[in-house]
């Protein structure tokens, strides 16, 4: 009995889990079913901007942070007793106007979870394992790095999800 009619006949997916090239692929959505050269070129494209546009995601909500906490601070005159060590000072967000139930703060939560939605799901697309998706990712990753990454002022971001 061959191999694929062995997997369909128990009742298991033939999900290919190693780097292949064809056409037909699911891709997040039953729906979403590539079935030749040109859909897959589309989908492609569709990918390496949601790839660029998540690269995009980052730096936005950096520069609106930084922004917002820039617009919110306000200087204070402090008086450092000779005890006091540079170690103890502790900054209050509160006390430079920072909320939790800001505006801002409610904007960076909802682009934190589309960042969130979307790198997962460049993950999944990913894990097809399709060099052609794979391959999208990747690009649009990079394209985006290479437009928005020279505005970041942190290299390395612990709030990374999937890389």
């Amino acid at each position: 009995m061959p191999k694929d009619a062995r997997v369909a006949s128990a009742g298991l997916s033939n999900k290919r889990m190693f780097f292949h090239t064809g056409v037909s692929e699911y891709i997040l959505f039953e729906q979403l079913l590539t079935s030749s050269a040109g859909e897959m070129v589309g989908a492609c494209v569709a990918i390496f901007f949601l790839a660029v546009l998540y690269e995009g995601l980052k730096v936005m909500r950096e520069q609106l942070l930084k922004s917002a906490f820039s617009s919110s601070m306000k200087y204070r005159e402090v008086t450092i007793s000779s005890q006091t060590s540079q170690d103890n000072i502790i900054i209050d967000p509160k006390s430079n106007g920072f909320r939790m139930l800001s505006s801002s703060h409610f904007i960076q939560t909802a682009l934190h979870v589309v960042q969130v939605f979307v790198s997962y799901c460049l993950m999944l697309v990913f894990m097809t394992y399709n060099v052609w998706l794979c391959l999208a990712v990747i690009l649009g990753a990079g394209a985006g790095y290479f437009l928005f990454g020279w505005k970041r002022a942190v290299v390395v971001d612990v709030n990374e999800h999937c890389h």
